[in-house]
C-alpha cells in the first residue's frame, strides 16, 4: 500500500506585519514607546462588594465540610463557625481590597506624573 500524501492547509490569521492592534492612526507601526505606555496605562478599578462577597462565600462553602469530615466538628457547631468565617471574612475583604486600590493610585498617579515630566 502507498502512503497518501498529507495536504498542506493555509495557516490561518493575518500575514505578518498586518496586526492592526500595533498600528497607529495613521497605519504606521506604533513604536516600541508608544505600545509600552498603552500597556501600563490603564486606571485601577474602583473596589466593590462583589469580589470579597464571593471569595467569603468561597471560605464560608469551603471551611464547612473541612470542619464536619476533618476537623470531626457537629454539623450545626460547623455552620455557625462557617457563618462566624463569613462574617470576619467579608469586611476583612472590603477593607483589604480598599487598601489595593489606594496604592495602585498612588502608583498610577505617579506614573502619569513621571509621563508629564519628560
Amino acid at each position: 500500500m502507498a502512503k497518501k500524501k498529507k495536504r498542506r492547509r493555509p495557516k490561518a490569521g493575518p500575514p505578518p506585519g498586518q496586526r492592526p492592534e500595533l498600528a497607529t492612526a495613521n497605519g504606521e507601526p506604533a513604536k516600541k514607546s508608544e505600545k509600552a505606555e498603552s500597556k501600563g496605562s490603564k486606571a485601577p478599578v474602583k473596589p466593590g462588594y462583589r469580589g470579597p462577597l464571593i471569595r467569603a462565600v468561597l471560605v464560608a462553602v469551603l471551611f464547612y465540610p473541612y470542619l464536619v469530615y476533618i476537623a470531626r466538628e457537629e454539623p450545626g457547631t460547623a455552620l455557625l463557625i462557617s457563618l462566624g468565617a463569613f462574617v470576619v471574612m467579608l469586611p476583612a475583604g472590603v477593607a483589604l481590597d480598599r487598601i489595593r486600590y489606594r496604592i495602585q493610585m498612588r502608583r498610577y498617579r505617579q506614573q502619569l506624573e513621571g509621563q508629564r515630566a519628560e
